[in-house]
């Protein structure tokens, strides 16, 4: 049949090899942004509160090229007149939500602590301050152990996480992943030990092996997101780097949020060094946003969900949140902090605590708007 008959695939551009054919089918009816939903729950099913209720997909035509029989051609003339439309559908819930939304901040903030203070080692940062020695080992332990609570309450089956660690696949990246953020928790565990004891050679060390894993566990999110291979906006080439820039925003966030906000060894070179590494994680997190918006998306789907992004549901929080509360406000409280001096040392908290939440927000509005267009 493959080599004498046409056939058709669901969406063989995602390179998974599917062993599934249809012959016979219309294009519209094995692709599931051939079709309008109104919303009114179809024939068989009263409308339901699903996230998928709404259709925001654009009216960009057809994308898929069609072909066959004169009859399939006619009726094909006819769909362009009137759209088909979804009669018959169930709820396909979110696998997904605010966990992951979460999780995305508090291993950057873990992750950005150690970046920004091996960093800090390089502009002449002693090891003498609270901050360096137990204050902020302690600070990134906690965050990385509330990432572990959120990824094991996010698995289907949280009894059996640590079959993960021991008898996961290594080419996943979720295993992967559980790995790195295994050795960070470690490395972190000698930080803390090296600064209590006051052994600050060591220490020091064992900052920068820490800060060079923290850009592992910034990053390997995005090749994680990127084996997701049915959700084509999280296959965008600019989400490492826009991991390692929120990491960078988010550990220089809440070092200015201790110095600035709460005076914590205000005299030290951590304080100028996480408020250049905040103003290079917003700039940075506004230039990538630049490129997405003018790079070409290749997909239909891919197309459909960036729709959602920033046009559709989560625009006012990619918009809003992501890039007003994430990037403008922080660039403008440090630029004043920087014309006012060390005197206006709350302004840089403040703008470390709206980079946070920008950042929540921009991901947050990530993740759903990758799972807002139909699979099915």
């Amino acid at each position: 049949m493959l080599a004498t008959e046409q056939l058709r695939q669901r969406s063989p551009e995602q390179g998974t090899r599917p062993n599934l054919w249809y012959r016979g089918a219309n294009a519209d009816s094995i692709n599931p942004l051939g079709a309008t939903d109104s919303g009114d729950g179809g024939l068989w099913k009263d409308p339901a509160p699903s996230f998928m209720t709404v259709d925001l997909t654009p009216r960009q035509g057809r994308s898929e090229q069609r072909a066959g029989s004169a009859s399939e051609k006619r009726a094909t003339s006819s769909d362009r007149q009137s759209p088909p439309r979804v009669v018959y559908n169930t709820d396909h819930p979110r696998p997904w939500g605010w966990k992951v939304s979460s999780y995305f901040l508090t291993k950057g903030i873990s992750a950005g602590i150690a970046m920004v203070l091996a960093i800090a080692l390089v502009a002449g940062q002693g090891t003498d301050g609270s901050l360096i020695r137990w204050i902020a080992p302690l600070i990134a332990g906690f965050f990385l152990f509330v990432t572990g609570v959120l990824l094991v309450a996010d698995l289907k089956r949280p009894d059996r996480f640590i079959y993960v660690l021991i008898k996961g696949n290594p080419s996943s990246w979720l295993v992967r992943g559980a790995w790195i953020l295994t050795a960070y928790g470690g490395l972190i565990g000698l930080w803390l030990l090296f600064g209590v004891l006051g052994n600050g050679p060591f220490m020091a060390v064992v900052i920068w092996v820490t800060g060079v894993v923290g850009i592992g566990v910034a990053g390997y999110t995005a090749f994680l997101f990127g084996q997701a291979e049915g959700r084509d906006l999280w296959q965008s080439p600019t989400l490492l780097w826009h991991t390692l820039a929120g990491a960078l925003t988010a550990g220089a966030g809440t070092v200015a949020l201790l110095t600035g906000g709460l005076g914590i060894d205000k005299g030290e070179p951590v304080v100028p060094t996480s408020v250049w590494c905040l103003i290079a994680g917003v700039v940075a997190l506004a230039i990538i946003s630049v490129i997405e918006l003018r790079s070409k998306h290749p997909t239909e789907n891919g197309r459909a969900a960036f729709h959602h992004l920033t046009r559709g549901a989560w625009a006012r929080e990619w918009w809003w949140g992501g890039h007003l509360l994430g990037v403008l406000i922080p660039a403008v409280l440090v630029t004043a902090y920087l014309i006012g001096g060390s005197e206006s040392g709350l302004l840089i908290g403040a703008g470390g605590a709206a980079a946070m939440v920008g950042l929540w927000l921009a991901d947050d509005a990530f993740v759903r708007a990758g799972q807002s267009v139909p699979l099915s």
